[in-house]
Protein backbone atom coordinates (compact mmCIF):
# COMPACT_ATOMS: atom_id res chain seq x y z
CA UNK A 1 0.00 0.00 0.00
CA UNK A 2 1.57 3.64 -0.22
CA UNK A 3 -0.43 6.70 0.09
CA UNK A 4 -0.09 9.26 -2.52
CA UNK A 5 0.07 13.25 -2.18
CA UNK A 6 -1.44 14.51 -5.47
CA UNK A 7 -1.45 18.79 -6.07
CA UNK A 8 -4.53 18.90 -7.72
CA UNK A 9 -4.48 20.68 -11.56
CA UNK A 10 -5.18 23.84 -11.77
CA UNK A 11 -6.31 25.04 -8.06
CA UNK A 12 -3.41 23.77 -6.16
CA UNK A 13 -5.05 22.11 -3.58
CA UNK A 14 -3.96 18.80 -2.03
CA UNK A 15 -5.80 15.05 -2.00
CA UNK A 16 -4.47 11.79 -0.68
CA UNK A 17 -5.09 8.53 -1.95
CA UNK A 18 -3.92 4.92 -0.63
CA UNK A 19 -3.60 3.03 -3.13
CA UNK A 20 -2.63 -0.44 -3.63
CA UNK A 21 -0.09 -0.63 -5.70
CA UNK A 22 1.51 2.03 -8.27
CA UNK A 23 4.02 2.80 -10.71
CA UNK A 24 4.21 6.58 -10.02
CA UNK A 25 6.54 8.81 -8.91
CA UNK A 26 7.12 11.80 -7.49
CA UNK A 27 6.76 14.91 -9.96
CA UNK A 28 4.45 12.43 -12.12
CA UNK A 29 1.18 14.31 -13.66
CA UNK A 30 -1.46 11.75 -12.74
CA UNK A 31 -5.56 10.80 -13.52
CA UNK A 32 -7.48 10.51 -10.00
CA UNK A 33 -11.22 8.91 -8.62
CA UNK A 34 -13.78 12.16 -8.60
CA UNK A 35 -17.35 11.55 -7.45
CA UNK A 36 -17.79 11.33 -11.23
CA UNK A 37 -15.26 11.34 -13.93
CA UNK A 38 -10.90 12.17 -13.50
CA UNK A 39 -9.29 14.99 -11.70
CA UNK A 40 -5.31 15.55 -12.23
CA UNK A 41 -2.77 16.56 -10.74
CA UNK A 42 1.05 16.09 -9.75
CA UNK A 43 2.55 14.35 -7.46
CA UNK A 44 4.20 15.65 -4.35
CA UNK A 45 5.15 12.36 -2.59
CA UNK A 46 4.79 8.73 -2.26
CA UNK A 47 5.34 6.82 1.08
CA UNK A 48 4.63 3.32 2.37
CA UNK A 49 0.94 3.20 4.32
CA UNK A 50 -0.79 0.57 5.98
CA UNK A 51 -3.97 2.05 5.43
CA UNK A 52 -7.17 0.04 4.06
CA UNK A 53 -9.16 2.24 1.99
CA UNK A 54 -8.85 5.71 0.49
CA UNK A 55 -9.24 9.42 1.36
CA UNK A 56 -10.82 10.42 -1.84
CA UNK A 57 -13.43 7.90 -3.97
CA UNK A 58 -12.26 4.39 -4.46
CA UNK A 59 -8.19 3.33 -5.44
CA UNK A 60 -8.34 4.26 -9.06
CA UNK A 61 -5.19 6.23 -9.75
CA UNK A 62 -3.13 5.98 -12.57
CA UNK A 63 -0.21 8.22 -14.73
CA UNK A 64 -1.70 10.51 -17.15
CA UNK A 65 -0.63 10.05 -20.58
CA UNK A 66 0.29 13.36 -22.86
CA UNK A 67 -3.11 12.77 -24.54
CA UNK A 68 -4.92 12.82 -21.02
CA UNK A 69 -3.50 16.46 -20.47
CA UNK A 70 -4.23 17.37 -23.64
CA UNK A 71 -7.77 16.22 -23.33
CA UNK A 72 -8.05 17.62 -19.76
CA UNK A 73 -6.85 21.27 -20.78
CA UNK A 74 -9.59 21.15 -23.51
CA UNK A 75 -12.07 20.65 -20.97
CA UNK A 76 -10.98 22.64 -18.83
CA UNK A 77 -10.63 25.76 -21.22
CA UNK A 78 -14.72 24.63 -22.28
CA UNK A 79 -15.85 24.32 -18.42
CA UNK A 80 -13.97 28.26 -18.44
CA UNK A 81 -16.18 29.59 -21.69
CA UNK A 82 -19.47 27.40 -20.92
CA UNK A 83 -19.37 29.05 -17.39
CA UNK A 84 -19.19 32.49 -19.16
CA UNK A 85 -21.82 32.12 -21.44
CA UNK A 86 -24.00 30.20 -19.45
CA UNK A 87 -24.22 33.54 -17.40
CA UNK A 88 -25.29 35.44 -20.17
CA UNK A 89 -27.65 33.36 -20.96
CA UNK A 90 -29.56 33.10 -17.66
CA UNK A 91 -29.42 37.08 -17.91
CA UNK A 92 -30.70 37.22 -21.19
CA UNK A 93 -33.71 34.55 -19.66
CA UNK A 94 -34.04 36.67 -16.56
CA UNK A 95 -33.79 33.57 -14.66
CA UNK A 96 -33.50 34.09 -10.92
CA UNK A 97 -30.58 31.31 -10.32
CA UNK A 98 -27.07 31.55 -9.09
CA UNK A 99 -24.63 29.99 -11.06
CA UNK A 100 -21.71 28.57 -9.10
CA UNK A 101 -20.05 26.56 -11.39
CA UNK A 102 -19.65 24.01 -14.49
CA UNK A 103 -17.78 20.65 -14.60
CA UNK A 104 -16.65 18.51 -17.37
CA UNK A 105 -14.60 15.98 -16.32
CA UNK A 106 -12.36 13.57 -17.99
CA UNK A 107 -14.68 10.07 -18.74
CA UNK A 108 -18.05 12.36 -18.25
CA UNK A 109 -19.87 13.09 -21.72
CA UNK A 110 -22.15 15.56 -20.13
CA UNK A 111 -21.30 19.71 -18.81
CA UNK A 112 -22.64 19.98 -15.23
CA UNK A 113 -23.94 23.70 -14.48
CA UNK A 114 -24.08 23.85 -10.89
CA UNK A 115 -26.38 26.67 -9.66
CA UNK A 116 -28.42 27.82 -6.15
CA UNK A 117 -32.09 29.04 -6.38
CA UNK A 118 -34.60 29.97 -3.52
CA UNK A 119 -37.51 28.46 -5.77
CA UNK A 120 -37.65 25.82 -8.73
CA UNK A 121 -36.53 27.67 -12.18
CA UNK A 122 -37.39 27.07 -15.76
CA UNK A 123 -34.29 26.36 -17.37
CA UNK A 124 -35.51 24.38 -20.33
CA UNK A 125 -34.60 27.62 -22.66
CA UNK A 126 -31.49 27.71 -21.03
CA UNK A 127 -30.84 23.83 -21.80
CA UNK A 128 -31.24 24.42 -25.09
CA UNK A 129 -29.35 26.94 -25.81
CA UNK A 130 -25.95 25.43 -24.10
CA UNK A 131 -26.66 22.15 -25.89
CA UNK A 132 -26.75 24.04 -29.32
CA UNK A 133 -23.60 25.75 -28.75
CA UNK A 134 -21.71 23.24 -27.24
CA UNK A 135 -22.72 20.03 -28.72
CA UNK A 136 -22.87 17.71 -25.49
CA UNK A 137 -26.05 16.61 -23.13
CA UNK A 138 -26.07 19.49 -20.34
CA UNK A 139 -27.31 18.62 -16.80
CA UNK A 140 -28.35 21.43 -14.45
CA UNK A 141 -27.92 20.43 -10.73
CA UNK A 142 -29.30 22.26 -7.99
CA UNK A 143 -27.54 22.42 -4.89
CA UNK A 144 -27.87 24.14 -1.35
CA UNK A 145 -25.48 26.62 0.46
CA UNK A 146 -24.05 24.23 2.27
CA UNK A 147 -23.30 21.87 -0.88
CA UNK A 148 -21.35 24.68 -2.13
CA UNK A 149 -17.67 24.45 -0.05
CA UNK A 150 -18.21 20.78 -0.11
CA UNK A 151 -18.28 20.20 -3.54
CA UNK A 152 -15.63 22.99 -4.88
CA UNK A 153 -13.54 23.71 -1.46
CA UNK A 154 -12.82 26.86 0.54
CA UNK A 155 -10.83 27.92 3.73
CA UNK A 156 -12.48 28.31 7.03
CA UNK A 157 -12.04 30.66 9.60
CA UNK A 158 -9.18 28.26 11.53
CA UNK A 159 -7.18 28.89 8.00
CA UNK A 160 -7.21 25.68 6.58
CA UNK A 161 -8.81 23.80 3.62
CA UNK A 162 -12.72 22.83 4.59
CA UNK A 163 -13.33 19.66 6.45
CA UNK A 164 -16.36 19.19 4.39
CA UNK A 165 -14.21 19.35 1.24
CA UNK A 166 -12.24 17.14 2.59
CA UNK A 167 -12.29 13.96 5.40
CA UNK A 168 -15.59 14.57 6.22
CA UNK A 169 -16.75 14.23 2.55
CA UNK A 170 -16.92 10.67 3.27
CA UNK A 171 -18.56 10.78 6.40
CA UNK A 172 -21.85 11.81 5.10
CA UNK A 173 -23.89 11.28 8.74
CA UNK A 174 -21.36 13.86 9.89
CA UNK A 175 -23.24 16.65 7.62
CA UNK A 176 -26.26 17.13 8.57
CA UNK A 177 -27.98 19.70 10.20
CA UNK A 178 -25.65 21.13 12.75
CA UNK A 179 -27.86 22.17 16.24
CA UNK A 180 -26.44 24.60 18.62
CA UNK A 181 -25.87 22.63 21.41
CA UNK A 182 -23.03 21.08 19.63
CA UNK A 183 -21.34 24.85 20.40
CA UNK A 184 -22.88 24.96 23.58
CA UNK A 185 -21.04 22.16 24.88
CA UNK A 186 -17.77 22.63 23.36
CA UNK A 187 -17.84 26.67 25.39
CA UNK A 188 -17.68 28.41 21.83
CA UNK A 189 -19.66 32.11 22.12
CA UNK A 190 -23.12 31.80 19.81
CA UNK A 191 -22.49 35.22 17.69
CA UNK A 192 -22.83 33.86 14.11
CA UNK A 193 -19.13 34.74 12.70
CA UNK A 194 -17.50 32.58 14.99
CA UNK A 195 -19.55 29.40 14.65
CA UNK A 196 -20.10 29.77 11.38
CA UNK A 197 -18.51 28.20 8.04
CA UNK A 198 -18.05 30.11 4.88
CA UNK A 199 -21.67 28.59 3.38
CA UNK A 200 -23.34 30.96 6.06
CA UNK A 201 -24.34 28.03 8.23
CA UNK A 202 -23.02 26.35 11.05
CA UNK A 203 -19.64 24.68 10.83
CA UNK A 204 -19.73 20.88 10.18
CA UNK A 205 -16.46 20.52 12.17
CA UNK A 206 -18.96 20.90 15.37
CA UNK A 207 -20.68 17.92 14.69
CA UNK A 208 -17.43 15.88 13.73
CA UNK A 209 -16.00 17.26 17.28
CA UNK A 210 -19.60 16.72 19.59
CA UNK A 211 -19.15 12.88 20.65
CA UNK A 212 -15.62 13.32 21.78
CA UNK A 213 -16.12 17.06 24.08
CA UNK A 214 -19.35 14.53 25.02
CA UNK A 215 -17.11 11.83 26.46
CA UNK A 216 -14.61 14.07 27.83
CA UNK A 217 -17.16 16.46 29.80
CA UNK A 218 -18.67 13.22 31.45
CA UNK A 219 -17.95 13.37 35.27
CA UNK A 220 -17.41 17.55 34.88
CA UNK A 221 -19.96 19.50 37.47
CA UNK A 222 -21.91 21.51 35.18
CA UNK A 223 -21.52 25.93 35.61
CA UNK A 224 -23.12 27.04 38.62
CA UNK A 225 -23.19 24.04 40.37
CA UNK A 226 -22.35 23.66 44.20
CA UNK A 227 -19.98 20.81 45.46
CA UNK A 228 -17.86 20.42 48.17
CA UNK A 229 -14.20 20.50 48.21
CA UNK A 230 -12.41 20.02 51.23
CA UNK A 231 -15.12 20.53 53.91
CA UNK A 232 -16.47 23.76 52.29
CA UNK A 233 -19.03 24.77 49.51
CA UNK A 234 -17.36 26.01 46.29
CA UNK A 235 -19.52 27.30 43.10
CA UNK A 236 -18.33 25.80 39.55
CA UNK A 237 -17.78 29.60 37.58
CA UNK A 238 -16.31 27.75 34.11
CA UNK A 239 -15.13 24.07 32.89
CA UNK A 240 -12.25 23.21 30.53
CA UNK A 241 -13.13 20.13 28.82
CA UNK A 242 -10.11 19.62 26.40
CA UNK A 243 -7.94 19.80 29.99
CA UNK A 244 -10.60 17.94 32.03
CA UNK A 245 -10.56 20.84 34.71
CA UNK A 246 -12.98 23.17 36.40
CA UNK A 247 -12.88 27.19 37.89
CA UNK A 248 -14.68 27.25 41.32
CA UNK A 249 -15.13 29.72 43.54
CA UNK A 250 -15.42 29.95 47.13
CA UNK A 251 -17.34 31.67 49.36
CA UNK A 252 -15.04 34.68 49.82
CA UNK A 253 -14.71 35.07 46.19
CA UNK A 254 -11.79 32.89 45.95
CA UNK A 255 -11.18 31.14 42.40
CA UNK A 256 -9.02 28.16 41.67
CA UNK A 257 -8.15 25.42 39.20
CA UNK A 258 -9.79 21.22 40.07
CA UNK A 259 -8.39 19.06 37.76
CA UNK A 260 -10.39 15.40 37.11
CA UNK A 261 -7.90 13.78 39.97
CA UNK A 262 -8.84 16.67 42.42
CA UNK A 263 -12.34 16.72 41.40
CA UNK A 264 -12.47 13.05 42.23
CA UNK A 265 -11.34 13.72 45.99
CA UNK A 266 -14.38 16.27 46.40
CA UNK A 267 -16.64 15.08 49.26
Amino acid sequence: MALVGIEIYPTGGMVYIISKKTNLEKGDWCLYSLREGMGMGRVKFICPSSGKASFLGGEKIKKATPEDRAEFERRHQIEKKSYRIALEKISSHKLSMKLIATKYPLEISRITFYYIAKERVDFRALVKDLAAIFKVRIQMQQIGVRDEPQLFGGCGICGRPVCCALFLGKHKEKLNSVSLEAARLQNLPLTSSKISGICGRLRCCLNFEYPTYAVLKKGLPRVGEIVRCQGEKVKVIAQDILKGTVVVETEEGIRKPLTKEELKNIS
